[in-house]
């Protein structure tokens, strides 16, 4: 069972993730968001978490003090999970004073990001392990414009996959824990 590591909602217990999904493992949770805060890519954030799953990334995000989550699911099943556990992060937080925008859209990603016009300054990218390249790719692409000038795209993929390049992304840092590799990514400077 996932939960919420740190931050205003931390120690929550989230509902588990669908079965077609893959949650993010606490320790790769944990030390993502080390370097996150660390480079504050956190605090006041609006945070895009595509591929959603439970939710746990982004609402991760919101307890550590981001000030706005968009969840993209295109699974039903997970996408239920997604508004469950929003509900119960963004509660939480509303007995502290704290009032943050959430967002949840039941639909592909690729569609959701050719229909949104504004920015993210923290965008996770998590699909599944044998989610096409190709596709990846093209939502990668896409997501070059959605990313503010000092935001980051932090990609989680199986360690075995293929290491994509983007027109318009530098890939800044690589973590790999077990099976699953994380990378960082900021728009390059103009």
């Amino acid at each position: 069972m996932s939960r919420i590591i740190s931050g205003l909602a931390g120690s929550l217990r989230l509902s588990a993730a669908a079965k077609e999904t893959r949650p993010t493992s606490d320790r790769v949770k944990e030390s993502l968001f080390s370097t996150l805060e660390n480079q504050g890519a956190v605090k006041a954030a609006k945070v895009l978490d595509l591929f959603a799953g439970s939710g746990a990334l982004g609402l991760e995000a919101l307890s550590r003090g981001a000030s706005s989550l968009v969840m993209v699911e295109k699974s039903k099943s997970a996408f239920a999970v997604c508004k469950k556990n929003s509900d119960l992060v963004t509660n939480a937080l509303a007995k502290q004073g704290i009032e943050v925008s959430v967002e949840l859209r039941n639909k592909d990603a690729a569609n959701y990001l050719n229909a949104v016009e504004h920015e993210f300054d923290l965008v996770f990218v998590d699909p599944p392990y044998d989610f096409s390249e190709t596709k990846l790719q093209e939502i990668l692409g896409l997501l070059v414009e959605k990313l503010s000038a000092n935001g980051v795209l932090v990609l989680e993929r199986s360690a075995k996959s293929s290491k994509p390049d983007v027109a318009g992304l530098e890939r800044y840092l690589e973590k790999t824990y077990g099976d699953t590799q994380v990378s960082f990514f900021r728009r390059f400077s103009q």
